[in-house]
Parts: C-alpha cells; sequence; structure tokens
C-alpha cells in the first residue's frame, strides 16, 4: 500500500479492496495507476475506464504541465510565481494574476468572511515566523513582541481580488499571501477537471492527501480511509465511500499530529490561528471534510481545525458541511461528525486499536469476502514483484523512498516539482508553450 506524507495522510484501504472487485466485475476494463511528486508532497491518479490504448507517458507529462502550472501561480516556494512576486510588490495598485489564482483567493476570502479570519491566507508572516514558511527555520519560537508586530501586517480584509481582469490589490505595501491550505485543494480540482476534458469521466486524484472523485468503477463506489491522529500508528479509522457516477465528491483532512516543530520542551503545530499568531492549542486532533470541490474541502478543514472542537462543529452545523471532527479524550480519540459523516460518530472516546469496526467497507460482499480477495490480490502483487526483482535483476523502489533523491538509469535525477526526470522540464515546458500558442491563437 503507498504512503503519501504530507500534513496529514489519506490511506486508500476501502479503494484497494474496491479495485480487487471491480477487476471481477468488469474484465474489459483496466485501472490505470501512476504516481509523483509536487508541491512538496506525492500525488496520485487512477483512471478506470475499457481496455484500450493510452499513452501513460504522454498523460503524465500532460497532468505535470497541469501541477506545473499550479506551481508557477501559487508556490511560495518558488521566487518566479504569481504569488512571490505579488508579495515582494510593495505597490498597492491592481497586481494582475491569473485567472485561477484569483478564483483561489476569491474562495478563500469567502470562507475569510464565513469563519471571521479563522481561515486567513495572509497570514504568511507569521507561517514564515513560525518555522513553517520558505524563510529560513530558526527552530525557536518567535517572541511575543514579534507576534504583535506581524500582527498588525495581516488580515483578509487588507486583500482585494477582482476577477474581470483577474488582479489583488493590497492595502499595506507588506500583506503577504500564503495558499498552502487551499492549493493542494484547488491542483487536485484542476487534475480531475483536465483529465474529465479528455473523455476520463471516472477518476481518482490525490495530492497529499487531499482526494477528489469523479464517476465511479463499474458502479462501484471509490473510497477513502481517514486515519486516526496518532503519529506513532497508521491504523484506519473510517473508509469512506465519496462518490458513484452521479456526483463528484472531494475529501480533504487537516491535522496537527504531522507537521510541527518542538522548543523548549514545547510542540508547536503548523497550524497557525490567523486571530492570536500562534499555533493551535486544543483538543481537537484532526478534521475531515467532504464537499463537491478538493479547493473547497481543502480550506474549510483548515478553518474548522483553527477554530477548534466547539466552534469548529458549531460552524460545520451551520454550514450544512458533511464532516468528521477528531478530539483527543486523554490517551484516546473522540469521532463527532455532520452530515454524511455523522455515521462515524462514537458516543464515548475509542483508542487507535481499539476502534470501532467500520461499517460496509466493502458493499460488494462480507468482511471474509473482502479479506480473501485482498490476500489474493496481495499475493499476486508480491508474486509479480518478485519475479521482476529475480529474472529482471532490478532494486525495488517505491514511494517510501520516494523520487526525490532517486538516480534514474540514464544518469539523471529526479525533479522536485514533478514525476519526471529534471531533464524531461524542459520537454514538459516545451510543450505547455505549444499548447498556450495554440489555445491563444485559436
Amino acid at each position: 500500500m503507498i504512503r503519501f506524507r504530507g500534513l496529514v495522510m489519506v490511506g486508500f484501504v476501502g479503494l484497494l479492496l474496491c479495485d480487487s472487485l471491480s477487476s471481477v466485475v468488469a474484465a474489459d476494463s483496466v485501472m490505470l495507476e501512476f504516481s509523483g511528486q509536487t508541491m512538496a508532497t506525492t500525488y496520485s491518479v487512477k483512471v478506470f475506464g475499457p481496455a484500450e490504448s493510452v499513452d501513460v507517458d504522454d498523460l503524465r507529462i500532460d497532468i505535470d504541465g497541469v501541477l506545473r502550472n499550479v506551481n508557477d501561480q501559487m508556490s511560495t516556494y518558488l521566487k518566479s510565481s504569481e504569488i512571490s512576486r505579488f508579495n515582494a510588490s510593495d505597490s498597492t495598485d491592481w497586481f494582475p494574476i491569473s485567472p485561477e489564482f484569483a478564483d483561489v483567493v476569491d474562495a478563500a476570502l469567502s470562507i475569510a468572511v464565513k469563519t471571521n479570519g479563522a481561515f486567513d491566507i495572509t497570514v504568511a508572516p507569521l507561517v514564515n515566523a513560525w518555522n513553517f514558511g520558505p524563510s529560513p527555520r530558526t527552530g525557536k519560537a518567535p517572541s511575543d513582541e514579534t507576534i504583535q508586530q506581524l500582527l498588525a501586517t495581516i488580515g483578509y480584509q487588507k486583500l482585494t481580488v477582482r476577477m474581470d481582469p483577474p488582479s489583488l490589490k493590497k492595502s499595506i505595501p507588506s500583506l503577504m499571501v500564503d495558499l498552502s491550505a487551499i492549493a493542494k485543494g484547488h491542483a487536485v480540482d484542476r487534475v480531475v477537471e483536465f483529465l474529465n476534458s479528455k473523455g476520463m469521466k471516472d477518476v481518482f486524484v490525490e495530492i497529499g492527501g487531499e482526494v477528489r472523485t469523479s464517476g465511479s468503477k463499474a458502479g462501484q463506489w471509490w473510497k477513502v480511509g481517514i486515519q486516526m491522529p496518532d503519529a506513532a500508528t497508521d491504523q484506519w479509522t473510517v473508509a469512506h465511500a465519496l462518490s458513484t457516477s452521479d456526483s463528484d465528491r472531494a475529501m480533504a483532512t487537516s491535522g496537527d499530529y504531522r507537521n510541527f516543530f518542538e522548543s523548549d520542551g514545547k510542540r508547536y503545530s503548523h497550524t497557525i490561528d490567523p486571530r492570536t499568531g500562534r499555533p493551535i492549542d486544543h483538543a481537537l486532533a484532526s478534521v475531515s471534510v467532504v464537499t463537491a470541490s478538493c479547493v473547497d474541502a481543502d480550506a474549510w478543514a483548515t478553518a474548522i481545525n483553527v477554530l477548534g472542537p466547539d466552534d469548529g462543529l458549531a460552524i460545520a452545523t451551520k454550514e450544512g458541511l458533511d464532516t468528521l471532527l477528531i478530539s483527543r479524550a486523554g490517551d484516546e480519540f473522540l469521532r463527532i461528525g455532520t452530515g454524511t459523516l455523522s455515521q462515524y460518530s462514537t458516543a464515548s472516546p475509542v483508542g487507535a486499536v481499539q476502534a470501532s469496526p467500520v461499517k460496509a467497507v466493502d458493499s460488494a460482499g462480507s468482511p471474509w469476502v473482502v479479506m480473501a480477495i485482498t490476500t489474493i490480490a496481495f499475493a499476486t502483487i508480491l508474486m509479480a514483484m518478485a519475479v521482476g526483482v529475480i529474472f529482471g535483476r532490478k532494486a525495488i523502489s517505491g514511494s517510501c523512498g520516494g523520487i526525490a533523491n532517486k538516480t534514474n538509469d540514464d544518469g539523471s535525477v529526479s525533479c522536485g516539482l514533478c514525476s519526471n526526470p529534471a531533464d524531461a522540464c524542459k520537454e514538459l515546458r516545451d510543450r505547455m508553450q505549444t499548447t498556450h500558442s495554440q489555445e491563444t491563437n485559436a
């Protein structure tokens, strides 16, 4: 099973079981799967459809092009990106940006208003000060004086967006934007919409734990697992069915247990409360949100995580969101859900090992049938891998080691922003430029 490392880990236990069953239901269909790196994390794409010829290399390059474009617009780690250039500018005039960038900022400001600033993309200076941004890390907490000074430089009310022409405007020269709490969800949406535009309607896309599905697998539901918020275990607490062919659904999870640092014996979460200027410090360990678009799910998960267990539950109920809030209760966890995720609520705390049984791990049969099919599937995969290693004399390389430091057979190295070798970035850029020119001349 692939493990994706990021702010939160989302597992595909249910998805894997359904894939095994769908291969029996639809023998004339195939599951095309590949993964790579983007946005300082990993991505995974699954396309289910007729067993017809698909150029995987071309599709991978096209998807990397979509993701590279998102990075060029919204990555604070690229000095040449739109967001970095906006942050570096001290002008308070309208700053031209791409339509996609404007859409994301518009969505972010909408949620900022609804949460009274609990979600605020102008929090960038504080993110940097707390060692979670692109600035050099000190490993120490900022002083109270520094926090107060930085609080005066943030505030979503100081940022304005317009859609025509797409532009941003800051009311103070020092204002900066950080889209790390919403950009991955947007990227997931972009990849799904790209695949749909190419006639691929039954797809599963994941980036750093944020997921969106489209269509189904021969009428069966895509499923994702939500992990217990315990860094010491990889125990899945629920396996939720996301969608069938009638609608797209997306899931995003925000937690405080994967990305943090410790200073002077205190643990600091990466999630900063824009209202206080400090990392969150409450019992809520993780929040999962299901919506139609991943950009909304991503933003709402962070917003509710900032608000905490009580206020977070209140706004989730008010907004009619499908959410699962997992809070610490001593050494155990308490699950409270709203909407379609309310079925996973627990009346009393549960431990990571003693988690209550998941309902309907797979709708196609009993747990024993699922277990048997899964065992056979894993055995087949392991046998195939063993044969390949023995006769091909190749070392097994996978997601555990990643590809960031991998040297390819031809001597090239892998690129940190896309899944292709760095030497292929020129080809990717050329293809993107050709596509852009064709669209411009059309």
